[in-house]
């Protein structure tokens, strides 16, 4: 008997929950983590937290979209018939910007005044040799890349191959890679230095349908600044 009407009153409870959500005239949509923006039909409600209207129709659908840098965006609907009065949602980490780093320096070209010690200037026939400068460029760049491209001592030039980095939860991948320009004048021994950064779909990638992005993977973040720290005084062109 006592289990007959726990019983009952369990499934009361349930009946009277459903009642009151189905009463109840709003829905409220939580997001995690807080600073996630919100969009309702395509429309910005809010960070973390907004409250929509119930549809009355039951052909009515909220699109729900949440986005939060860092994490993978999401997309859910909410139909005429759901009964609840609150949804939560969770965002999942994007490994792609945890594993890259925002840079304004990526995508152009910076020049290096050269330190003194790594260039001699020939004044009676006006040029100037980077010999030192060029050897040591090539110790920094092989710590981070297996090999060197191209190499033009006469030209003034070097390039790096493409590096490839693939975040597969993401479905993104990441190419980079390093070009170096020899711009140097008696009155101005420098080199140009652009560190090329560009990302694509798993599916564009294999095309090689690759766009520029303002962002470069962690373990080269520290390239520029050693180029810079070791070569000279860096500034933008």
């Amino acid at each position: 008997m006592r289990t007959f009407l726990l019983a009952i009153l369990l499934l009361a409870g349930g009946f009277a929950e459903a009642y009151a959500a189905k009463k109840s005239p709003t829905i409220k949509i939580i997001a995690q983590p807080n600073e996630a923006a919100i969009f309702i039909n395509n429309q910005f409600a809010g960070y973390g937290f907004t409250e929509v209207t119930r549809p009355k129709n039951k052909r009515e659908i909220i699109a729900v979209r949440i986005e939060c840098e860092g994490y993978k965006p999401l997309e859910s609907k909410i139909y005429a018939d759901d009964m609840r009065s609150s949804v939560s949602y969770a965002l999942q980490d994007d490994g792609f910007y945890r594993s890259t780093a925002a840079s304004g320096l990526v995508n152009k070209f910076m020049t290096v005044t050269l330190d003194p010690e790594l260039f001699t200037i020939d004044q009676t026939a006006q040029t100037v040799d980077i010999s030192k400068a060029w050897k040591l460029l090539h110790q920094i760049l092989l710590n981070y890349f297996e090999e060197i491209a191209t190499t033009d001592f006469s030209g003034g030039y070097v390039q790096t191959p493409w590096h490839y980095k693939a975040f597969q939860l993401s479905n993104k991948q990441m190419r980079t890679r390093v070009t170096i320009r020899d711009i140097s004048t008696p009155e101005r021994p420098a080199i140009q230095i652009k560190m090329s950064s560009e990302v694509a779909s798993a599916m564009a990638a294999r095309h090689g349908e690759f766009t520029g992005i303002d962002r470069i993977v962690k373990e080269l973040e520290p390239l520029l600044q050693e180029l810079q720290t070791r070569l000279g005084k860096m500034h933008s062109l």
